[in-house]
Order: C-alpha cells, then sequence, then structure tokens
C-alpha cells in the first residue's frame, strides 16, 4: 500500500525510537540519493521510492520492515575500534569521478578538514592564508578547530551530518591516539557503501539500448513513474524537440493544459525528457518544456550560474512579457546589474575585479557593497543604482543577448 512520506517518517519514527543506531527518519521526507538511484538507505538497507499519482510515496511493508529491522539491531558499544580515516585530499588531488563515490572515512576528513579551512581563512586577507589549518591538533582535529565547532557545523546541513540515514559524530570518539567507532556500526557503514554503489551502477544504464552512462546520474530523467535512465540518443528518438508553440500562451490557459511536457525533449539540455512547462512568474507567460535538472536550475541555483549556461538567458526570453519589454525576472535582473557593478567598479587604482552583493532594500534606489575580498585589509564602498539605471543596464544585456545584433551592446552607464 503507497503511503505518503510524512506517514512513513511517522510510522519508522515509532518503530525506531529505541534503537540502539542513531537514525534520522526525516530521511524519508528528504530522499537523499532519490535522483541516483531511487532509494533511501538506513544503515545497510535500502528503501525504495515510487511514484504515485505524481507524489512520492513509501510502500508501507517496506517502512515497518525496516524499521522493525533496525530496532532490533544490537551494537556492541563497548568493542570500539580505529576507523581508519584515510589522508585528506583537496579537490585537486582526486579524480572528479570520485568526489561522489560513497567512501564515509574520506567524507568525514573532508568534513574534517573543510571546517577546519573555512575557520582558519575567515576574515583573513587572501595573501597571507596559508596551510596551517591543515596541521592535525591533540584533539585529532585539523587547525585550530574544536569539536564543539566542528558538530555544529555538521549540523548545519543533512548531507555533512548523517551517513546512511544514521548521525556517525553521536558514536564517534577520541582515544588520543585515533579516532573510534563500534566495530558493529564500522561494517554496516562499510555494507551501506557497497550496497549503494552496486545501485548506482545499475542505475547508469540506459533503459532503451543499454549503454553505460557517467556516474553521476546524468542520464536520469523524472517522469510520471519515477526516475528513469535514458542516454541522449534514446531520449532524442523518443520524444519531439519543443518548436515554440506555445510562446506567448499563458501558463493557466486551456491551450496549455491540453498538452503534456513530457512528450517534448527538454528545450535547454536538448538530452532528457522534460518534466514541466517552466513559465515566467511575472508575466505568467509558458517559457517551454524542461526536465527537471534545468528546471531547478532556473528556479533554484544562483541566477549568475543560470545566466551562464547556454541558452539559458535565451530561455527566459522565451516569455513575450520579457522579450516585449527587454527585462528579465526580478532574481535575474538583480544578478545583471550586480554583475556590471562588479565589472565597471575598482577600488582605487586596484585592478582586481571587485565582489558586489545587494544590501537591504532601499525606497528607491538599489544599493550594493563592493569589496576587494583578499586583497586590501580595509576594501568597501558603495554604489547606488536608481531602478532606471538598473533597467537601462538589463536592457542592454538582452539587447546582447538576442541573436542577429551588430556587436555586443553597451551596458549602460550608473552613476554615482
Amino acid at each position: 500500500m503507497p503511503i505518503s512520506r510524512e506517514y512513513a517518517r511517522s510510522i519508522f519514527a515509532d518503530l525506531t525510537q529505541s534503537a540502539m543506531v542513531p537514525l534520522d527518519p526525516d530521511e524519508l521526507i528528504h530522499m537523499p540519493g532519490l535522483r541516483q538511484h531511487g532509494h533511501v538507505f538506513f544503515g545497510d538497507i535500502a528503501v525504495r521510492c515510487y511514484k504515485h499519482k505524481a507524489r512520492w510515496t513509501y510502500d508501507e511493508r517496506d517502512i515497518r520492515r525496516t524499521g522493525q529491522a533496525l530496532a532490533e539491531l544490537r551494537l556492541d558499544l563497548d568493542d570500539i575500534v580505529d576507523v581508519q580515516l584515510p589522508a585528506y585530499r583537496g579537490f585537486g588531488d582526486s579524480d572528479p569521478e570520485d568526489w561522489q563515490r560513497v567512501d564515509w572515512r574520506e567524507r568525514l576528513v573532508s568534513q574534517m578538514f573543510g571546517q577546519a579551512r573555512r575557520k582558519a581563512q575567515v576574515d583573513t586577507p587572501y595573501m597571507e592564508r596559508d596551510d596551517s589549518w591543515k596541521q592535525v591538533g591533540a584533539n585529532g582535529l585539523p587547525g585550530n578547530l574544536t569539536w564543539e565547532e566542528f558538530v555544529a557545523s555538521c549540523g548545519r546541513f543533512r548531507y555533512s551530518q548523517n551517513m546512511a540515514g544514521t548521525r556517525p559524530l553521536e558514536l564517534l570518539t577520541w582515544s588520543g591516539q585515533e579516532w573510534l567507532l563500534p566495530r558493529d556500526y564500522i561494517a554496516l557503514l562499510d555494507r551501506w557503501a557497497q550496497q549503494e554503489e552496486q545501485l548506482t551502477e545499475r542505475a547508469r544504464f540506459c533503459s532503451s539500448c543499454g549503454l553505460q552512462g557517467p556516474y553521476w546520474g546524468g542520464w536520469r530523467t523524472a517522469t510520471r513513474k519515477g526516475y528513469v535512465t535514458r542516454c541522449p540518443p534514446c531520449s532524442g528518438a523518443a520524444f519531439r524537440p519543443y518548436a515554440g508553440h506555445l510562446r506567448g500562451v499563458q501558463y493557466e490557459s486551456a491551450v496549455r493544459k491540453r498538452t503534456r511536457a513530457d512528450d517534448y525533449l527538454c528545450r535547454l539540455c536538448k538530452e532528457r525528457q522534460a518534466s514541466a512547462w517552466d513559465h515566467c512568474h511575472e508575466h505568467g507567460h509558458v517559457r517551454g518544456p524542461l526536465c527537471g535538472g534545468c528546471n531547478n536550475r532556473e528556479c533554484k541555483t544562483p541566477p549568475d550560474y543560470f545566466l551562464r549556461l547556454e541558452g539559458g538567458a535565451l530561455h527566459l526570453l522565451e516569455c513575450r512579457g520579457c522579450l516585449e519589454q527587454r527585462t528579465l525576472p526580478p532574481r535575474f535582473r538583480q544578478d545583471v546589474v550586480r554583475a556590471h557593478l562588479e565589472r565597471i567598479e575598482r577600488h582605487g587604482r586596484c585592478r582586481k575585479q571587485p565582489y558586489a552583493r545587494e544590501l537591504k532594500p532601499t525606497p528607491g534606489v538599489h544599493r550594493f557593497k563592493l569589496e576587494c575580498i583578499g586583497w586590501h585589509s580595509t576594501s568597501s564602498w558603495t554604489r547606488d543604482v536608481t531602478p532606471s539605471e538598473a533597467a537601462a543596464v538589463v536592457r542592454a544585456f538582452v539587447d546582447a543577448t538576442l541573436p542577429g545584433q551588430p556587436g555586443p551592446a553597451s551596458p549602460g552607464t550608473v552613476t554615482g
């Protein structure tokens, strides 16, 4: 019987309230690993996710079976052994494909050193930074990081707090020489890493032709029935390219509602089946069909990241209202002005491009703070941009983006 994520969490929490393994039932709500392989892990048990009537659900029998198994799992908390953490490796020292592979020991090390680096470098000018944060102290942590600071930093983000739906920091201890965990718990995490790797490997194969895709799940596509792995050629053969026939149509119109987005190829990446009609929330016009990944990039990623994507800015201009007014959605307008100020503003004779951010909105003006972070001890100033000046900068950006322009348009002038 399919049950909601919230009800599944409630059942699981009740069943495991006395479990010896520290668990986080909220994993059933957030569903980590959903796109990658379609399961949620608790220890070495994989709970499958299902899509029922456009909602993600679970099978109640799976939830009860998993909760009961974890409630009965015994750990010998007195039998603790060396975790055998590896040496720290930065991103530049490892293969990019290894970054998301399941290696819980390396992830733990990266969290320790990452937080030590952040603590050491905050408020430190770039030219004065060094590698002293890599030195491990008497408490087993690098730099001047304390255990309390490390626990607090991990608690801010689910990814760093949980591993396999469990919370390792509640069992981790420092002996004075090495990091220790219960032997049974280490074995549990090792089995999880192996099983998650196997599930991820199986999910890499195209469901149509059997070709193996990238490890990071680049071929995984959200559909009405869940995620499907399909390579770009198979997607191109199975779904129609969007020809712009809904340009200017309102999202709420009957015309749009009679047309399924998942009949089309994603307009932006052109590699995956579309899952939704993207539209402008300011003017209400349809922009085009997007896959789940591209749709998330448009609404959740930093604006400058989306604008740098090939075809990203042109996709926003599929909205007839934005095109005719030579403008962009509000969050993108702000970022275009911010980027413009970073290009034209300089701190005295400094040639370095500053970092700009908008301050608290002020009636009748956009106020930005600019800083030469890391290059000077004191290097911040403010710039005011009126709404008309901001509109001119955005209009110039739009004109330069549209095809057929004779050359880059002037970015506009911002006065002091």
